[in-house]
């Protein structure tokens, strides 16, 4: 046996254990979700009088209606009207400010202290929006909605309460809904994936009261935890979990309502889910190069450490998994025969990746009283396969992330909003039509890896083909990051 073989094997080797401890990090959450005993959350029923005041700050960015939709929803909710601001956040085009100005506060009755902000500038994105907006503010509580989530009426009565008994909590996160959940089968891939998010994961990590993430939106700070955590940054795509991470070093927790939920919109195409991924992808890996180091040298324990690391991490996975074809086809183009110890664990690394993404998805429907519900198993099936499809453009956005210093931007598409020439699928499918042949010529452990990425890639590559694929290139807007 050579020894480029050999090194090969070696990092394969490598790659494939990585692998598995982030599988069995999601097995451990499962199985923490499924045993730890639920963590009761202090929501005292406060009498108007003590109720302090709240910003709810609405970032939006050429939402045409839902800017509206989700104005008036905040404008519902039941807070005294002299304790409740709310800020619509503009970053869109210059000239359809004032029209969104007139139609917003058309919608909003008379008596609520509501706000169109506009900075005339996109640096930093959201995390730039939503600090402009801070600085028009001292409200010592901020609650966030996207464009597309509507809040309850009872949203802050459920959730402010909670932040003003327990002064250690930075944010309490409530658990997103999909109201386009059955539009498609993507939609439901997608609502599964969330739901194992929110009530396997995000739970999981509350109950046993390891760190957990802010999700952007649907939650409300603690205002001194925004400042003494640094603020927001723009300097990766991910401000909320950036700001989460550096909030926990500081010793800030997080709380999360399981029972509180607040709907919101799926991406409904291929390209739309595509863009939305890489953005969070790439985002997640610019977190893990900026705030990496700053966990591993902490005076915190060990074990915290390493619990943080993965949580920071688990966007790897589609860089491992790309790494580990690229190894194996050049492993089978050299003929090799792997080392039998190599095969096993490929073996075993594949029956617990499979089996740990089936028990997670699971687990999260059966946490929401939905393990009964039709097309389960079809809709279980698909949230395995579809984000394979996501394995080359999220790889890439993790190699930009660790070697471009510019931020690009790609907002979720909306429905309808495409443009002729965007993405269409190409190198999906491309390379999907590749893997069957590799699939079929390599060894058994890694067939049925060929064989979901193959089917991914076609499903995505398809969806894109077909003319659900395009995005609009007026939403790629790039600044140069301030590092």
């Amino acid at each position: 046996m050579s020894g480029l073989s050999l090194i090969l094997q070696t990092g394969l080797a490598c790659v494939l254990i990585v692998l598995a401890l982030l599988s069995l990090q999601l097995l451990s959450l499962c199985v923490l979700r499924r045993f730890w005993p639920a963590r009761a959350l202090a929501v005292p029923a406060l009498p108007d009088s003590l109720l302090p005041h709240v910003l709810v700050q609405l970032p939006v960015c050429d939402e045409g209606p839902l800017a509206l939709r989700v104005a008036k929803a905040a404008a519902r909710l039941d807070w005294p009207r002299d304790r409740l601001e709310i800020q619509l956040l503009d970053d869109g085009k210059a000239e359809s400010h004032e029209e969104l100005c007139e139609t917003a506060r058309q919608g909003v009755p008379d008596g609520v202290d509501f706000s169109v902000l506009r900075r005339g500038e996109r640096a930093g994105f959201k995390a730039g929006n939503l600090a402009f907006g801070l600085n028009h503010s001292d409200a010592p509580f901020v609650a966030i909605f996207d464009a597309d989530f509507v809040p309850p009426p009872d949203f802050l009565r459920r959730t402010v309460p909670a932040l003003v008994a327990d002064p250690g909590l930075a944010f309490v996160q409530a658990r997103w809904g999909h109201a386009n959940r059955s539009r498609n089968w993507l939609t439901r891939a997608q609502g599964m994936l969330l739901d194992g998010h929110f009530a396997v994961e995000q739970e999981a990590r509350y109950r046993a009261g390891l760190p957990i993430s802010f999700n952007g939106t649907a939650g409300v700070w603690n205002r001194r935890a925004i400042d003494q955590g640094g603020g927001w940054t723009g300097d990766t795509l991910t401000e909320d979990l950036d700001l989460s991470i550096r909030c926990a070093l500081k010793g800030w927790r997080g709380a999360m309502i399981a029972d509180l939920e607040v709907p919101g919109e799926l991406p409904e195409t291929a390209a739309a889910w595509r863009a939305q991924q890489a953005r969070w992808t790439k985002g997640h890996a610019q977190v893990a190069r900026k705030l990496l180091p700053r966990i591993l040298t902490s005076r915190m324990p060990v074990w915290k450490k390493l619990v943080m690391s993965f949580q920071v991490c688990q966007f790897a996975f589609y860089t491992l998994a790309a790494l580990s074809a690229v190894i194996s086809i050049a492993l089978m183009s050299m003929g090799v025969t792997y080392l039998q110890s190599v095969a096993e664990l490929g073996i075993a690394v594949t029956i617990i990746g499979v089996g740990t993404s089936v028990g997670y998805l699971y687990c999260g429907q059966l946490m929401l009283g939905r393990a009964g519900e039709p097309l389960l198993p079809q809709s279980l099936l698909l949230a395995i396969v579809f984000p394979s499809g996501l394995i080359l453009s999220n790889a890439r956005a993790t190699f930009e992330a660790f070697w471009r210093s510019d931020l690009v931007f790609v907002r979720t598409p909306r429905a309808g909003e495409f443009v002729v020439g965007g993405w269409r699928g190409r190198p999906e499918i491309a390379a999907g039509l590749l893997l069957p042949v590799f699939a079929l010529a390599e060894q058994a452990w890694s067939a049925p890896f060929f064989v979901f990425a193959a089917a991914g890639l076609l499903s995505i590559g398809a969806m894109g083909w077909n003319g659900t694929g395009e995005v609009p290139a007026r939403e790629a807007l790039r600044l140069k990051s301030q590092n």
